[in-house]
């Protein structure tokens, strides 16, 4: 290979070249209309790399993830050669280059890698045959810029707005592997649920999806059931929710109110049990600990599913405990892949930031694509698969000589798979398990941690169900 070749037909990605080959890249590029007019040496498929790059490589400028995409080149891995033949872009020249690609390219490959990754025999992706779904939101800081802070808009209490602008991510998730089947951004004051209702189409029929106390309500609630997908919510314990009838396990059968018919009827006194609404059933249980010595709040759980035969209640608190494997995503994407929930994203303007969280996003699902896919060859359970060393195994390919174009991808892919399902890299298997909340910090919404208190709490894992009388 010499000077003389064009960079952008040799530049590669690593390993995760397969799940963005340059076919797909190319087609997404077009797609979106940002097809380069001239030749460059940040043409549009580089640019697509280099923002995949830049997120395995947080912590790293321009620069030096520019050094690690072309070290694989056997000509440019001198810095002086690539100087020499032009190829060695400066930060503005990325910067430039960015705002030529938009973020819509980088939505576009979110959505065309986004999709469940569990087969049917992966037990642990589904509960009495529906798989499970969960949909949960994120808060990101953003530089504090004019800019920003006038699209994101500022958090804020009492005390005042805080340090930087966030932008709102909602995010579907597949419980069984943490794929991410699809995720939206807002300003902060959008809310969640808007966001979620743009998430639906997302979604198969017969899925079986979890959520949590933010997102339960009337108008959500029908377009979900609308679009086929069965749901298991947590409840605020404000919900007004009359028993209507005590069904042979102990829970009821209840309604989520028209909040337009419940407003109007009230006026006129009508009793609750009279307001029309969804029909629900309603799961109420608590988590101990062994020796009943420490008990958690109360989870009341409604879901369509009316009937306990299809749907038992230690079945729905099994599944409700397996949302929090969306939110350990969210957490494996702030921590593992931003660096921590204190960093701030690095671009600056309300159209890179977009860029750089679905750059962020589309690079956590390849991960997760390669891992589902070792996993399955292995005959693991994919969350046994660590994520951070699947990571680490991504970074330390992503210069390799043989991956691109792609004689040696498979070979590769192959070696990368036997590196994460290694038994001595596996996570060990944990038996479910709950910890209640608690805090060293005081005046946050969870309890604080008494003096002298470790952090080793007690281990919550018995269910305790709280039911109804049941008539005879």
């Amino acid at each position: 290979m010499v000077a003389g070749d064009r960079l952008p037909d040799r530049i590669g990605i690593g390993v995760l070249a397969k799940v963005f080959p340059p076919e797909l890249v190319d087609r997404v590029v077009d797609e979106a209309g940002v097809r380069e007019q001239r030749k460059r040496t940040l043409s549009a498929r580089v640019v697509v790399y280099l923002l995949l790059a830049m997120v395995l490589f947080f912590q790293s400028g321009y620069g030096e993830v520019w050094d690690k995409l072309v070290r694989g080149l056997e000509w440019a891995r001198q810095f002086r050669v690539r100087v020499a033949a032009g190829m060695q872009p400066s930060p503005a020249a990325v910067t430039q280059a960015r705002q030529r690609l938009g973020w819509q390219v980088m939505a576009r490959l979110l959505e065309a890698v986004a999709g469940p990754l569990a087969g049917e025999e992966q037990e642990t992706a589904y509960v009495a045959g529906m798989r499970l779904v969960a949909i949960d939101g994120m808060c990101l800081d953003v530089p504090a810029t004019e800019e920003n802070g006038a699209e994101f808009g500022y958090p804020g209490n009492d005390a005042g707005p805080g340090p930087f602008p966030q932008v709102r991510v909602v995010g579907l998730g597949e419980c069984g592997t943490r794929a991410v089947l699809g995720a939206e951004l807002s300003p902060l004051a959008a809310g969640e649920q808007p966001l979620a209702r743009k998430l639906l189409p997302r979604l198969a029929a017969g899925d079986l999806l979890l959520a949590d106390r933010n997102f339960l309500s009337h108008g959500l609630l029908a377009d979900v059931l609308a679009a086929g997908v069965h749901v298991l919510w947590r409840a605020k314990s404000d919900v007004d929710l009359p028993v209507l009838k005590v069904l042979p396990d102990g829970t009821y059968l209840s309604r989520i109110a028209d909040p337009a018919a419940s407003r109007r009827m009230r006026r006129k006194g009508a009793a609750p049990a009279d307001i029309p609404g969804i029909a629900v059933r309603v799961i109420e249980y608590s988590v101990t600990s062994h020796d009943g010595s420490e008990t958690s709040e109360t989870f009341t759980l409604v879901t369509d599913i009316t009937d306990p035969a299809a749907l038992s209640a230690e079945q729905a608190a099994d599944a409700y405990a397996r949302r929090w494997q969306l939110e350990t995503c969210f957490d494996e994407l702030e921590t593992f892949i931003r660096g921590g929930a204190a960093v701030v994203l690095r671009s600056k303007s309300p159209p890179m930031i977009r860029q750089e969280i679905y750059a962020m996003l589309c690079c956590y699902q390849a991960i997760r694509t390669l891992i589902s896919h070792a996993a399955a060859d292995a005959g693991l359970d994919p969350l046994r698969v660590s994520f951070t060393a699947a990571r680490e195994a991504v970074r330390s390919r992503i210069s390799d000589s043989g991956c691109f174009p792609p004689p040696l991808l498979d070979e590769l892919a192959a070696d990368l798979a036997a590196q994460i399902t290694w038994h001595r890299h596996l996570v060990p298997a944990r038996p479910g398990r709950r910890y209640e909340r608690k805090t060293k910090r005081p005046g946050g919404r969870y309890k604080t941690r008494k003096p002298g208190e470790t952090t080793r709490l007690t281990p919550l894992t018995k269910i305790v169900f709280w039911r109804m009388p049941i008539p005879t």
